[in-house]
């Protein structure tokens, strides 16, 4: 019985995973670029190359801040196609809630109300969880229309039952809902980080390597945005996997320092290089656990590199993979903390996977079957 429970628990963990990567992988792009081109565009600024007053750093703040604002009609339309509904209703009934007039209201501060109920007036401008919300029960109000409805009027019929049920639903009940979940994520986050303080870094730098081999990474996304969101940066999740991520490739690389055979030197340095890049599954499943040693390495360095990173309050102001490509998202008053994480997670992770030590005898065959790329953290 216990085992069946166990078994059983490891599917449902499995399936939300999934469900939240189905729902976040494809918006991934948009979300990366954008968050990259905030940063550069802070970059720039502080360069001294572009004005923070000119027409040109307006802009490009404008282009970079729509990929986020407008993310809840990305995450509206995977949701319900995830679910089995027309993504474009869904993107519809989500766009009810970023509508100018609505917004126009919401800043005039003229209250509102649907059949003499009163309508939350609050920005749903780059919120995540409303619009997966929205995007979820659109699915299943369509399909459960669609089911019951004659098919000779399902065609027009479906669609407008579903907006005129789905639209006050999402004014009503999903958006501030949803809203009060994330709001509470970010809260609990920032709890979390308040009361336990760098060893919270500390503990998911370490523990992300494993997230990252059991698929569990992407879970943090929908925190670290909702953290941006709230307080305008993440000094909890994105500092975290940016030790661990040079953690794992500072170790693959020391493997290709210290290997005697000329095909697994090739491998561990091909996925090291993507790995200071961000994308940390080919060192992972191609060199550190067939080596085992350099994967402890690597969970140690994070530790470590986590700890200065929270103990020195780094904070990312916009959401991507942390890697050396993309630094920008941790410009600010922490910048010179963040390139020191990085230099005392590289420096430590590489030493420990020297100290530790592994069998340079693993067949380099094994190592190929096991290499597979995508995006970390």
């Amino acid at each position: 019985m216990e085992a069946s429970a166990k078994t059983s628990e490891i599917r449902l963990s499995s399936r939300i995973v999934a469900v939240i990567s189905d729902i976040f992988v494809p918006t991934l792009p948009v979300i990366t670029a954008a968050g990259t081109l905030k940063a550069l565009t802070l970059l720039l600024s502080y360069g001294g190359i572009l004005s923070d007053t000119g027409s040109t750093y307006y802009i490009l703040s404008f282009i970079s801040n729509a990929g986020f604002y407008f993310l809840p009609l990305l995450l509206a339309h995977s949701s319900c196609k995830r679910f089995g509904g027309d993504p474009y209703l869904a993107v519809f009934l989500t766009a009810v809630l970023l509508h100018p007039d609505f917004i126009q209201a919401l800043e005039s501060g003229k209250g509102l109300t649907f059949l003499s109920l009163p309508v939350s007036m609050q920005s749903y401008g780059s919120s995540v969880v409303p619009a997966v919300l929205m995007g979820i029960c659109t699915a299943f109000a369509e399909r459960f229309f669609r089911k019951w409805m004659p098919q000779i009027i399902s065609f027009f019929a479906v669609p407008l039952l579903t907006c005129q049920v789905m639209a006050p639903l999402g004014l009503l009940v999903l958006g501030p809902a949803g809203m009060a979940i994330g709001n509470g994520l970010s809260s609990g986050l920032d709890h979390i980080h308040q009361v336990i303080g760098w060893p919270a870094v500390a503990l998911l730098a370490a523990l992300a390597p494993v997230l990252v081999t059991a698929g569990f990474s992407l879970c943090f996304l929908p925190l670290a945005l909702a953290s941006i969101n709230a307080t305008g940066f993440d000094a909890f999740s994105r500092p975290a996997f940016l030790a661990a991520n040079i953690a794992m490739a500072s170790a693959a690389l020391a493997v290709f320092v210290r290997s005697r055979f000329r095909q697994t030197k090739g491998m561990s340095l091909q996925s090291s290089v993507v790995a200071f890049m961000g994308i940390t599954e080919p060192s992972i499943y191609g060199i550190l656990l067939p080596f085992k040693r350099p994967y402890i390495a690597s969970i140690l360095g994070a530790f470590v590199g986590g700890a200065f990173a929270g103990a020195t309050h780094v904070k990312a102001v916009a959401y991507a993979s942390p890697s050396l490509l993309t630094l920008p998202i941790f410009l600010g008053d922490s910048f010179v903390c963040t390139l020191l994480t990085i230099a005392i997670t590289f420096s430590v992770t590489f030493l420990l996977t020297f100290a530790l030590g592994f069998d340079d005898g693993v067949p380099h065959s094994s190592l190929e079957k096991k290499a597979v790329g995508a995006k970390a953290g």
